[in-house]
């Protein structure tokens, strides 16, 4: 399948904030993994822990993935790459291009210097694949480990965090999340996305 040129794709920034919606119930869900009783899930996949460089008493994950690298914080997540990536800052609940090779984020100071223009959104959109691509692997590695009941009871966990915004349920998240990597153009918005779940996985 031809690759689609850059200006060929139009992502609505509504998608983007989707996105960053997804992505925050992501992240707490890869807290339960770390927390299992029978041993941390994301070290077992392949990913090194180290201290955080930002806040005390926190981890860095990090793995190697296409060409660069993911690295999960308890506050942002992102693929890198040798000269840009894709980061997703939680506090801020913003998805963005990441405007270093040789630097990655550091929680609390955030270099804004090297955070992208919101306005890019079709070079941002190309930057989020090799994320979303190691998400959608992750996510089936879990299904297969731990079954389908896993994911809803963390689901269910965090519909109950204060102020927590509950997005799609994990079997519609993950064909979501898939669909804006493989067809943006049937994406519809999560609100209304059960309808067309059957379409967009063809």
């Amino acid at each position: 399948m031809a690759l689609m040129k850059t200006s060929e794709i139009s992502i609505a920034p509504y998608f983007i904030r989707d996105l960053a919606d997804g992505i925050q119930q992501q992240m707490f869900f890869w807290g339960q993994d770390v927390t299992h009783p029978n041993g941390n899930f994301l070290v077992k996949q392949g990913f090194e822990r180290s201290a955080s460089l930002g806040a005390k008493g926190t981890s860095r994950y990090r793995l190697p993935w296409q060409n660069g690298h993911i690295e999960l914080y308890g506050s942002c997540a992102g693929w890198y790459g040798p000269e840009q990536g894709f980061t997703f800052i939680r506090p801020r609940r913003l998805c963005a291009l990441w405007l270093s090779g040789k630097e990655t984020p550091v929680p609390g100071v955030w270099q804004p210097e090297l955070i992208g223009k919101a306005t890019n959104r079709s070079q941002l959109y190309l930057r989020s694949h090799p994320f979303l691509d190691w998400l959608l692997t992750y996510e089936h590695a879990v299904l297969d480990h731990f079954g389908s009941n896993y994911r809803k009871e963390n689901y269910w966990k965090y519909k109950k965090v204060p102020k927590a915004k509950a997005w799609l349920q994990p079997e519609a998240a993950l064909q979501w999340l898939q669909c804006f990597r493989k067809t943006p153009k049937l994406l519809t918005r999560p609100k209304h996305f059960v309808h067309q779940q059957t379409e967009c996985s063809r």
